[in-house]
């Protein structure tokens, strides 16, 4: 079984707006952003691994301040996994002693609060019982998917993307498959604007999630404030008949498979 908890998966801030950050079981968070506030400091110390999908502000900002929050609580690393070029741009704009202090190197170099880790070539990263394998993305910068399988259950993050072919093709024979997470930024009548920032708007996602098994869940997150309605209206009159969530910062997810 996995247990998914959407801390923040919101595409932006505002009242209960928190943005994306996901939570398999106690130990592992998939990006770092605002959801993070959500966790007791003690719930945050139990945090070993953060899987990252990019870079940008609303998938990272929380990043820093985990490592500065639990580091009476913790007697190793953070381990911190992306692709080399992720990291290159947290050690270059992040920790780097103007931005944020660098937690990679303090309190010293062998045992710093922060661990930047590639994740590794030709193979899963095997992490506390998960299998999680990079799939593609398509969002202009250094970004990608996930796949993340336990025992005979799997999930898919799109990550932030426009529509990318190559992440769904990554999925048609995935008999394990339970839910695809994926990004809807923008409604119909935004589609320039979704083009233009590199996300999905309501109809990419409805081709998509329509040609998924109906036992497939599709579970629609980084929806802008002001637009979440519009979306969901949208989303609902073309999906109808599919396992279509619509979750808020907070929700939590059980997946599991005979």
């Amino acid at each position: 079984m996995i247990r998914l908890r959407l801390l923040g998966c919101n595409g932006g801030v505002g009242g209960d707006c928190r943005t994306t950050c996901y939570a398999l079981d106690e130990t592992i968070l998939i990006d770092a952003g605002t959801g993070i506030s959500s966790l007791s400091l003690e719930q945050m110390a139990r945090i070993d691994h953060i899987v990252l999908t990019h870079s940008h502000f609303d998938h990272i900002a929380c990043l820093p301040l985990i490592a500065d929050s639990v580091t009476a609580l913790r007697t190793t690393p953070i381990k911190v996994w992306a692709l080399p070029a992720i990291l290159k741009i947290l050690e270059q704009h992040i920790f780097n002693d103007l931005v944020w202090p660098d937690f990679t190197k303090i309190p010293d170099e062998i045992n710093p609060f922060i661990k930047l880790c590639p994740l590794p070539e030709g193979r899963p990263l095997e992490i506390d019982g998960y299998s999680i394998t990079p799939l593609p993305a398509n969002h202009g910068i250094p970004a990608i998917g996930y796949h993340v399988q336990k025992n005979n259950v799997a999930l898919a993050f799109s990550g932030d993307t426009t529509d990318c072919p190559a992440f769904w093709d990554a999925l048609k024979e995935d008999k394990a498959l339970a839910a695809v997470i994926v990004e809807c930024s923008y409604s119909r009548s935004m589609h320039e604007m979704a083009i233009l920032s590199m996300h999905m708007d309501v109809d990419m996602v409805i081709n998509r999630l329509a040609a998924l098994p109906a036992t497939v869940a599709g579970i629609v997150v980084h929806r802008k404030p002001g637009l979440e309605d519009e979306i969901e209206t949208e989303l609902r009159a073309g999906l109808a008949g599919c396992d279509l969530r619509l979750p808020v910062s907070g929700d939590e997810y059980s997946f599991s498979r005979d």
